[in-house]
């Protein structure tokens, strides 16, 4: 394909939204899937998705969004079946999805070592080579879910990490909580990192980074939209 049929085909978008807990994720993907014209499935892992949908505060079409729970005690093998259905719905060519979502990756990662730490001979804390398998799981999942042809939308929780500048001096940026040594890696695969915050009373989506926070947009050139506008930049 041409680059230029590429551009105009608006290709699949991958995208991740962070914020603290309560602040918004499970929101944002409800208004997600409200509003795109086909079908959304949410892969729930932290159980927050359906609590906040009944509230009926923000979301209130739930007709298109379908919610398959991950088992957080068996997860490893959970997550990996799921998965398998997807790709077996792909080649039966019943994949019927606009967009799929995980909610959250900063809890997948802590269910699966759990899971995998259970399975050692350490009373349930994980070995070292089980941080390797998470990282590599969790960084494999989301290149099967990109090749998927969907869109696929993440949310994870938010961590302060501290960094030093050359000359000693020390900042504090926020990122996506998960393991640092796959945080590059997994934002690297997404088209746009954003911070969900509340401004001005208004839940809005950061999109550009600053010196405190991680964020990129490669699909438009805006810096922040309210939430609930998210998909108008998409659709332009």
């Amino acid at each position: 394909m041409k680059l230029t049929e590429m551009v105009q085909s608006k290709l699949p978008i991958t995208c991740l939204a962070y914020c603290a807990p309560g602040v918004g994720k499970s929101t944002f993907l409800g208004l997600i899937g409200e509003q795109s014209k086909g079908r959304t499935l949410v892969l729930d892992i932290d159980r927050t998705f359906v609590p906040t949908m009944s509230k009926n505060e923000v979301v209130h079409d739930f007709d298109r969004i379908d919610v398959w729970q991950i088992d957080n005690i068996h997860t490893w093998q959970d997550w990996t079946d799921k998965l398998k259905e997807l790709d077996a719905m792909k080649d039966a060519g019943t994949l019927e999805y606009e967009n799929i979502c995980v909610d959250n990756i900063s809890e997948l990662e802590r269910c699966i070592l759990s899971d995998l730490g259970s399975q050692g001979k350490n009373k349930g804390v994980p070995a070292q080579a089980d941080y390797q398998y998470m990282q590599f799981k969790l960084v494999n999942s989301l290149r099967f879910l990109k090749s998927l042809g969907v869109n696929i939308y993440l949310t994870a929780w938010e961590v302060t990490e501290q960094f030093q500048n050359p000359d000693g001096s020390s900042y504090s940026r926020l990122y996506p909580k998960m393991s640092v040594k796959i945080v590059d890696n997994i934002c690297g695969l997404c088209d746009v990192v954003g911070k969900i915050r509340v401004k001005d009373g208004q839940r809005v989506i950061q999109m550009e980074a600053t010196s405190n926070v991680y964020a990129k947009n490669q699909r438009d050139c805006r810096k922040w939209c309210a939430v609930e506008d998210f998909l108008e930049g998409e659709a332009k």
